[in-house]
């Protein structure tokens, strides 16, 4: 078969120009979020987000290169033989193809099934990465409406063919299982109605077992981050508003493996800073010594990478199952293993990524109604049974010494966000133990969402001009980041035209029912704090409205079907 044939039916044309959606900053203009150091909605500075964030553009930007395969210099066809000219024209034709306009996903596709003499890895590596920015750009719902009926249109066919390439493990380097496997994810996730049913527990079995395997060249630690990302991703999309059931078995999972890697760390940093690292007992060369440190803390640094995803993980997951008595002593259970990775300081992500996990629990513990008079009781501040932890005192001088860090091997960046960050979550607990506040929090009263104003960085991701998405707790908050990392620059498209995408970011009931509301004072609708709480509020209750609006209208369209049923019936 010809090279050429690669993308059928279609013939380069060297005046095309690259999509401008390729570029740095039109990506960054489809974030939803606000770019604040300060926030704690701003993930770029974990490891994982950012490696792969950077190794997405950085191999974007490569496509830009242009390459005319019709008019290759003789200087390089001379010191080429036939068979590696025959490579580079190859080469040099897909990068320009894949830089067109008009290459589609059925495209890329096509041309990923085809044997490595004909696309080599170097070019399914720059496919992967064409088909992941396509996949983001436009939702696949939007895309496939757009395409109904042509050979452009996204079928179940298409799909379970890129799944078979995760399968089969057709994937020789680093970078082109990352895209495999984000592109699998993305589409997977993207349509979950249609393609909901290829989430088999094979397939989940497949990347458990990646995910359990020792680390290689092409499954690398960080890949291994990815593989995490991506299983919680299928998770969260696919039990979304249906059953929990096997939750639990998968949280306990992850714990198990944040607790494995993060004690792995501790202990390759202790071999670090002890001089007891390895391969180093004869080595004189400082630099040679210094190559052997700088790998040792990169192999740390990924490791964490691992330990900070699964705990992020669990703390998404949380938010699976329904509140009430199993998941209290659920978590009651869980934050005893939570704590001593909250306290691992010196490995900061995975610090942070505890404490998140300790935030949701708080706002996902169903409290006992207590006395107002006991709540102001001395020893209620130390020690609190009411609550996930009954060492209340100690959990609250944990995260306060953590928000004060002032070691001299912590950047001023880190020590910024950290700050940020503990704080937060220790007021955030401090108002979750409170009764008071607390209701006050649930029903998203004025009051309650001044208290969520002081107490954390809120968001609200906007759909349109009279409709948002409000991001105001650590539920959302864990939910947000892995649809994030999911869709990367496209979530903003997502979240607009995917409603079981915009269905993950819906508040869910709290121990008080559907949020309440409050009466509406007209005369204090001059002032300009009280209007930004009205306004909140009813995005909150136009949400809810919303849902259950949806849900009348699907009880109705039942009902007028079994009456038209029973109607026929008598009829005959």
């Amino acid at each position: 078969m010809s090279h050429r044939a690669i993308f059928k039916k279609r013939r380069w044309d060297r005046e095309d120009t690259p999509s401008n959606s390729t570029s740095r900053a039109a990506s960054a203009s489809r974030t939803p979020l606000r770019n604040d150091d300060d926030s704690d909605f701003e993930e770029d500075t974990e490891e994982d987000f950012k490696k792969i964030q950077e190794l997405l553009n950085q191999r974007l930007q490569s496509l830009t290169l242009n390459v005319d395969p019709e008019n290759i210099s003789v200087n390089k066809e001379d010191r080429f033989g036939a068979g590696d000219r025959r490579q580079y024209n190859a080469e040099a034709l897909n990068k320009a193809k894949i830089t067109s306009e008009t290459t589609t996903i059925n495209d890329i596709i096509r041309s990923l099934l085809l044997t490595r003499t004909e696309v080599s890895s170097t070019s399914r590596e720059l496919l992967l990465a064409q088909l992941y920015k396509l996949m983001v750009t436009k939702p696949i719902m939007v895309y496939n409406e757009e395409n109904i009926g042509s050979i452009n249109y996204v079928d179940e066919e298409k799909v379970q063919k890129v799944i078979n390439l995760f399968n089969d493990s057709n994937y020789r380097t680093e970078t082109e299982f990352l895209y495999l496997y984000r592109s699998m994810i993305a589409l997977l996730i993207s349509n979950i109605e249609d393609f909901g049913y290829m989430i088999t527990s094979e397939f989940l079995g497949k990347i458990k077992v990646l995910i359990q395997e020792p680390a290689t060249s092409i499954i690398t630690n960080d890949n291994k981050s990815t593989l995490i990302n991506g299983f919680i991703a299928l998770t969260l999309v696919l039990h979304n508003g249906s059953s929990s059931f096997g939750i639990d078995d998968k949280i306990n999972w992850l714990m198990e493996i944040a607790e494995g890697f993060t004690s792995s760390a501790v202990l390759l940093r202790k071999n670090i800073e002890s001089g007891d690292r390895e391969h180093s007992t004869l080595i004189n060369d400082k630099n040679e010594d210094k190559r052997l440190v700088s790998e040792a803390y990169s192999k740390v640094d990924s490791e964490v990478s691992v330990a900070s995803s699964a705990l992020n993980g669990v703390a998404c997951l949380l938010t699976l199952i329904s509140r009430g008595e199993y998941l209290n002593e659920f978590v009651e259970a869980l934050i005893l293993k939570i704590i001593p990775l909250l306290e691992e300081e010196d490995l900061r992500d995975v610090s942070r990524a505890s404490a998140r996990v300790i935030a949701v629990i708080y706002e996902l513990y169903t409290f006992e109604a207590i006395n107002p008079d006991d709540f102001d009781n001395e020893d209620y501040e130390e020690f609190n049974p009411n609550g996930p932890y009954y060492e209340q005192g100690s959990l609250f001088a944990i995260l306060e010494r953590l928000a004060n860090i002032s070691s001299k091997k912590v950047s001023k960046k880190d020590k910024k966000q950290s700050h940020s960050i503990f704080r937060n979550i220790l007021n955030t607990i401090k108002v979750h133990v409170d009764p008071i506040k607390r209701e006050q929090v649930l029903l998203r009263t004025p009051t309650g969402l001044e208290i969520i104003t002081s107490i954390m960085d809120s968001t609200y991701i906007r759909l349109s001009k009279y409709k948002s998405l409000p991001i105001d707790s650590w539920i959302l908050y864990s939910r947000l980041r892995i649809l994030k990392w999911s869709f990367s620059f496209g979530l903003h498209d997502q979240l607009v035209s995917n409603e079981s995408i915009r269905d993950v970011l819906k508040d869910s009931d709290s121990e008080f029912g559907n949020h309440g509301g409050f009466e509406i004072d007209e005369h204090l609708l001059h002032e300009s704090t009280y209007k930004d709480y009205v306004n909140d509020y009813m995005d909150h209750k136009h949400l809810h409205d919303d849902k259950r609006r949806t849900e009348k209208i699907r009880k109705e369209r039942r009902q007028k079907v079994v009456e038209e049923a029973d109607r026929l019936n008598v009829a005959s």
